[in-house]
């Protein structure tokens, strides 16, 4: 149901309300026997529809911002882990500590190891291609392999570096920011998947949904009036749309 316009939604709801609004006027002589199409029924149903899609706008924004902000963050990471790591390999240590670092480095970025062995460590690490995508590129793994990379930093005893934002509280506390924001996305993005299931449910649930409901009123207009009668021709009219 992606591809429908989120304005399609509301339309179909403002369209049952113009439908109600058009059995209603037939007064007594709309009396089904069918108790899901009549005229109280469809007023709850329009209710429920209409709650359905305003939950939906309203989890729509809350995402976009919960993912501008990890966003935000998460851009500042490739500069500070570059920094991070040429600064361990300024430090006495040795080439080994430094080649592991290197390979968390990769798993942050979502690289793979450069071929080139007359690259430096530290250019190896600062420029690898990130045009190579690996499954490690998600922003979850991105949390977890920083949070590695803070951990190995804090068991590697030459990385003591002077400059505040690189010392390991400062990366902690980067570590833990990371992860926060990177969670409110994701439960954001719980929540609008949520109230668009509930909405998708309350609209397009074969028969009890409110595109199926509409559509067994006109079926029951045209049993009333007849094809050609004005009161199912303004009926017929109403344009009803189901998610694809």
């Amino acid at each position: 149901m992606a591809t429908f316009s989120e304005t399609g939604h509301a339309k179909n709801v403002d369209n049952f309300s113009s439908l109600i609004a058009n059995a209603t006027s037939m007064g007594e002589k709309y009396n089904p026997t069918n108790p899901s199409i009549a005229l109280t029924a469809l007023s709850l149903k329009e209710k429920a529809a209409r709650a359905a899609v305003d939950a939906v706008n309203v989890a729509m924004p809350a995402y976009a911002k919960a993912c501008e902000e990890r966003d935000s963050s998460f851009s500042e990471m490739d500069g500070l882990v570059t920094r991070v790591y040429n600064g361990l390999c300024a430090s006495s240590s040795s080439d080994t500590t430094d080649a592991s670092a290197a390979s968390i480095v990769r798993k942050i970025r979502g690289t793979r190891s450069s071929s080139s062995k007359a690259a430096s460590k530290a250019t190896a690490a600062a420029s690898a291609p990130k045009t190579v995508s690996v499954s490690q590129r998600s922003f979850d793994s991105q949390v977890d392999n920083f949070d590695r990379l803070v951990e190995f930093l804090a068991a590697t005893p030459e990385y003591a570096p002077n400059e505040p934002e690189l010392k390991l509280t400062a990366l902690r506390t980067v570590a833990t920011n990371l992860r926060t924001k990177n969670n409110a996305c994701n439960a954001a993005k719980i929540s609008l998947d949520s109230a668009r299931d509930a909405r998708n449910a309350e609209l397009y649930e074969p028969t009890t949904g409110l595109v199926d409901v509409a559509l067994t009123v006109k079926a029951y207009v045209k049993s009333l009036y007849g094809t050609a009668s004005p009161e199912y021709k303004r009926v017929g009219a109403i344009e009803f749309r189901k998610a694809k």
